[in-house]
């Protein structure tokens, strides 16, 4: 039996990924640097294909700065910023410990005026979008991360692919197994709030084998599924041009990915950004 209860209740996405932020790479199994290798490689090679001068790059939902230490890791500027503080102290620490050299800051990417600098490349990666719930709050989103990107900058946005799931409504995902010590498995059930409802509850269930048997910890935050042709208006609307998307197959990512640039005759902005990517009020 579980010795630890647990609420049903949904979290604000802040509270969600600081909650989650000590055991995050508990998703990737045991095997979260290789994500950080791998996701990096797979990102640069976009990067490289779309903008080949590309050098500095605000990852604005960096979390526990899975794809931010991978680019830095390959030679870029990074700058990483996250509205959760425990997952941006987290990215710190790894960061440290990957030898990589990373910018870190806390920040709602609806609105990244606290960050200083513009960017070549503004991305965000691993399903961050989609917590926002409503329309505006895309565009808000949008309209904030092309407003740091250069002229002729490119966009990168990873999701979930919500054009199957909203045709397939998965109830739960495989449980990942960590063999440990001490050994860990990870649930993660998604919850529809209806059957043509595109909002649903994500609920990772992370259970810990003990001398006394198993202890049971939770956590849970809200989704909308966003379909690639409704991003991609939300991203024309916001200014964006020449959008284009890529299956994880052939983009050699786990998500299908979104790729927009600004355009080259835009009006050139201020400096770049510093070393102290800046903690947003």
């Amino acid at each position: 039996m579980p010795t630890e209860a647990f609420t049903p209740a949904a979290s604000s996405v802040a509270d969600f990924y600081d909650g989650f932020a000590s055991d995050y790479h508990l998703v990737y199994g045991d095997r979260w640097d290789e994500a950080v290798e791998r996701q990096g490689a797979a990102i640069d090679r976009l990067i490289r294909q779309a903008h080949p001068g590309a050098r500095e790059i605000l990852d604005c939902s960096c979390g526990i700065g899975t794809q931010a230490i991978g680019l830095a890791r390959r030679g870029y500027r990074v700058c990483g910023t996250d509205i959760s503080e425990d997952s941006v102290e987290r990215a710190r620490v790894e960061a440290t410990r990957f030898g990589a050299d990373v910018a870190f800051g806390v920040a709602d990417f609806r609105d990244l005026a606290g960050v200083a600098g513009e960017f070549d490349v503004v991305i965000s990666c691993d399903n961050a979008v989609p917590h926002l719930l409503d329309d505006v709050d895309v565009s808000k989103a949008l309209r904030a991360m092309r407003s740091k990107l250069r002229p002729g900058g490119l966009l990168v946005i990873s999701t979930r692919d919500f054009d199957r799931a909203l045709v397939e409504r998965p109830a739960t995902a495989p449980p990942i197994l960590v063999a440990g010590p001490p050994r860990r498995v990870v649930v993660r059930l998604q919850d529809w709030d209806g059957p043509d409802s595109p909002l649903y509850t994500v609920r990772f269930l992370l259970l810990t084998e003990s001398g006394d048997g198993w202890t049971v910890a939770h956590h849970s935050t809200r989704y909308r599924a966003i379909t690639s042709g409704a991003l991609s208006r939300a991203a024309e609307d916001a200014g964006f041009t020449e959008i284009t998307w890529l299956s994880g197959e052939n983009a050699g990512y786990h998500q299908p990915v979104m790729t927009a640039v600004t355009r080259a005759d835009e009006e050139q902005p201020g400096p770049s950004c510093d070393r102290r990517a800046a903690r947003a009020s």
